[in-house]
């Protein structure tokens, strides 16, 4: 099952860098007892045909270190695809992904329900014309539900945010919006698995302005994995972001649904 585990973090991790809230939840260490543990990845591809030339690259780090009643994690990716029209000579490449996020996060386990959680965080997504986002906070994790089978998990934490984008328009100078904003952070992360032939995880993160509550942020993330066969396994992904009021003009709600097969050997 870790084999499968792996192979869909593997496929989608690239959909998560796509949204402005980064989901930390689906990358911890199942194992809470390991001292020191993680994983890196590193893709590249080219493709050339009659429509133009396609460059993708993408990278992905994490690591975890637990030491007595203390945690570690850190998380890094980068991703970007460039496109260019080869037959007109002279033209620009388009980048239709880039983006990057680096994110250190410290637990200390106060008792066998409540960890104390402190992170910070620095991001950038050039589709979304966010040139960087830098977040800091604090605050509780909750075990609400642990056996064998599942677990439940909420979380709320306070957050300050320091945004800089932009509005771009033909024929228009560059245009920055600054931000400072003091945030609420909260998640709910749940698993369920039964006998290892299905398997389910949903995370959800709220994120209010403190000083104006109609300014939030709402990011929900589902994968669910049922195994067909001993070494056959069906993966969907679904996640959904809305943003009520984006600094720049973006659309406020984005989704990515994803299907696919992986095989263990």
């Amino acid at each position: 099952m870790r084999i499968y585990c792996s192979l869909f973090i593997l496929l989608f991790s690239a959909s998560m860098l796509s949204s402005q809230v980064v989901n930390t939840e689906k990358l911890r260490l199942e194992d809470s007892h390991k001292a020191l543990g993680g994983e890196a990845a590193l893709t590249f591809g080219m493709a050339r045909n009659k429509a133009g030339q396609t460059l993708s690259l993408g990278s992905r780090l994490r690591l975890e270190l637990s030491k007595g009643n203390s945690r570690w994690m850190f998380l890094g990716a980068y991703n970007r695809t460039q496109f260019n029209k080869v037959d007109v000579p002279g033209s620009a490449p388009k980048n239709f992904t880039n983006n990057g996020f680096a994110h250190l996060r410290y637990n200390y386990r106060i008792n066998d329900f409540i960890t104390w959680e402190a992170f910070s965080q620095g991001q950038f997504d050039e589709i979304q014309q966010l040139d960087r986002r830098l977040l800091a906070g604090t605050g509780p994790r909750i075990r609400l539900l642990r056996t064998d089978s599942s677990h439940l998990y909420v979380g709320c934490l306070y957050m300050y945010e320091n945004e800089v984008s932009y509005n771009e328009f033909e024929d228009f100078p560059r245009e920055e919006n600054l931000l400072y904003d003091h945030r609420i952070s909260t998640y709910f992360s749940g698993a369920y698995s039964l006998n290892n032939y299905f398997t389910i995880n949903l995370v959800v993160y709220y994120q209010p302005k403190l000083t104006q509550w109609e300014d939030y942020r709402i990011s929900s993330e589902t994968s669910l994995s049922v195994q067909l066969s001993k070494t056959l396994s069906f993966n969907t992904y679904f996640q959904l972001i809305y943003d009520a009021k984006p600094p720049v003009p973006v659309p406020n709600t984005m989704y990515v649904l994803r299907n696919g097969l992986s095989v263990s050997f």
